[in-house]
């Protein structure tokens, strides 16, 4: 519909400013520095592709919001039966909840997953690719997760449930990635050294996850007992395909090209299989 493109581009102006903004404030609170040269501060392809992920998560619960917009419009018939008081209302906190959600897993970043180094010197000043790409996969990943918790009818206490549900997952995955399914380096600390490749595995691991999770919790709510069953059996089957794909399947297809796994060569290889593996899951999988 024209009015749900408007309504985003006009929406998705405003927050995505907002975020620069923020972000800004933020990183000024600790490092005024970084903040006084903007040339070399953008000239980092570590903080643009965290920026980029940033960007892209308001840019992707913004777009949920307006869809609830634009279809409550449709529904109502004209924008004037449609923009509805509770609407606006619920609209206005899902748009402040963007930022609550983004910058609570930056925080959770910052805390849980990349706890050893600073990661605004890091992505700055030293041009880490690996903690730029990490945290942009995960702010992209709550990017999903924002869309699926804001998108349909329902509440923005729902929302918040789903999305803490979701960050939750995150930090899981992180973990296991660690010592469960890659037991055979360590990635966390890898990429707080630089380690290209370990940024890779470890991204596309957490956006693949933030797939299922936007998968399960998208659309209208219907109350906790039964959509968090949903959710956990939409998310367990999906995530379990993909692990039957990536230890039986994977291995394979790499011993056949010759590839080692943990190569920046072969971490890439298996970003593009894996992303396109979770893509098919998510399109093809209902309960």
């Amino acid at each position: 519909m024209l009015f749900n493109t408007i309504i985003f581009f006009v929406l998705g102006t405003i927050m995505v400013s907002a975020a620069h903004s923020v972000a800004n404030w933020r990183m000024g609170r600790k490092h005024p520095e970084l903040l006084t040269n903007p040339d070399a501060l953008w000239s980092s392809t570590a903080f643009v592709t965290r920026r980029m992920g940033l960007y892209a998560a308001f840019l992707m619960g913004t777009f949920a919001v307006a869809q609830n917009i634009g279809n409550a419009v449709f529904k109502a018939g004209s924008i004037a039966d449609g923009l509805t008081s509770d609407l606006l209302i619920e609209s206005g906190l899902g748009l402040l909840s963007i930022f609550v959600f983004v910058f609570t897993a930056l925080r959770s970043i910052d805390w849980l997953i990349l706890s050893n180094v600073d990661n605004d010197t890091q992505v700055a000043n030293n041009n880490n690719y690996a903690v730029g790409l990490t945290e942009g996969a995960i702010l992209l990943g709550t990017g999903f997760v924002a869309y699926g918790s804001l998108l349909g009818e329902g509440h923005i206490t729902s929302a918040w449930v789903f999305f803490l549900i979701g960050q939750v997952v995150f930090v899981v995955i992180s973990y296991l990635m660690e010592y469960v399914i890659h037991p055979e380096h360590n990635a966390k600390s890898d990429i707080e050294k630089g380690c290209v490749a370990s940024g890779v595995i470890v991204s596309t691991m957490l956006l693949v996850v933030a797939m299922f999770v936007k998968n399960g919790v998208a659309g209208d709510f219907y109350g906790y007992a039964q959509d968090i069953p949903y959710f956990l059996k939409m998310f367990g089957l999906q995530f379990g395909l993909f692990l039957i794909y990536m230890f039986l399947m994977e291995p394979i297809l790499l011993k056949v090209m010759r590839i080692r796994s943990t190569a920046l060569n072969g971490a890439m290889i298996r970003a593009v299989m894996q992303l396109t593996i979770a893509g098919s899951i998510v399109y093809n999988v209902s309960l």
